[in-house]
């Protein structure tokens, strides 16, 4: 078991801050019968001195015990605060890896955006493992004024022949996947379905790492990495069980 190592660790992160000096309160009251409170002696007028009290600040009347339960107390809190940073950025870095996706009519429909020059447009694609190249339809980049190059021609699935267009991104971002200067296909295709731009083939999808979660409708990229986050997160809630309950030492 490593947990006390784990948290010996953690703890030896924290700022623990100094107790403060002892300090001395001088009180007197002066000729108007106001009650009159300074640190130094100096500050007294010597015809109060006489007069003079002085008390002990808090600290100073606190037994040894009782100044290191205090001490423990804020070097808990300074650690709770600390593993609550730690808990939000392992969380933001967990939802970077999630992309939620639309299943219908047995397709997977993930949204890219794509970058040309200064101008952005995101898409709807269809994850297509079959398709061996990706494929955007003219009319979802029309606002991009992208160039268009002649690419020949391909055969679509009602059986014609489209011509083939071809055009470079200067950005293509999917999931924490991001490419630079990415070459693609375009068609015209009238018959878009709705929420539909176009496939997204292997070209892209060959080199990421992902995991379909249809329970949840969402695209787990690179899992390993996303476990290793997970794993990371749970180790943190157990910490805080163990410093929330703190168990008992049992008895001789």
């Amino acid at each position: 078991m490593h947990k006390p190592l784990f948290v010996s660790l953690i703890l030896s992160g924290v700022i623990l801050f100094p107790t403060p000096a002892e300090a001395r309160i001088y009180e007197y009251v002066d000729d108007r019968g106001k009650k009159v409170f300074v640190d130094r002696l100096s500050k007294v007028p010597a015809k109060y001195r006489d007069q003079l009290q002085t008390r002990k600040e808090q600290a100073e009347l606190l037994d040894p015990e009782d100044l290191e339960s205090l001490k423990k107390e804020r070097d808990l809190k300074q650690l709770k605060l600390k593993l609550t940073h730690q808990r939000r950025s392992l969380q933001d870095q967990m939802r970077r890896f999630i992309t939620p996706v639309e299943l219908k009519y047995n397709r997977i429909t993930v949204p890219v955006k794509v970058v040309y020059g200064a101008r952005m447009a995101n898409l709807n694609l269809i994850l297509d493992t079959g398709a061996s190249s990706t494929v955007i339809h003219a009319d979802a980049i029309k606002s991009l004024g992208a160039q268009l190059s002649s690419g020949g021609y391909a055969r679509v699935a009602d059986g014609r022949a489209v011509e083939i267009k071809q055009t470079t991104f200067s950005k293509v971002e999917i999931g924490p996947y991001k490419y630079n200067n990415v070459r693609s296909a375009v068609i015209d295709y009238q018959n878009t379905p709705i929420g539909n731009h176009g496939l997204l083939g292997m070209d892209f999808l060959l080199g990421a790492r992902y995991e379909l979660d249809r329970t949840n409708r969402q695209i787990i990229w690179d899992p390993a990495q996303y476990q290793r986050l997970q794993e990371r997160l749970l180790a943190l809630d157990e910490l805080e069980q163990q410093l929330d309950n703190p168990v008992a030492t049992p008895s001789p």
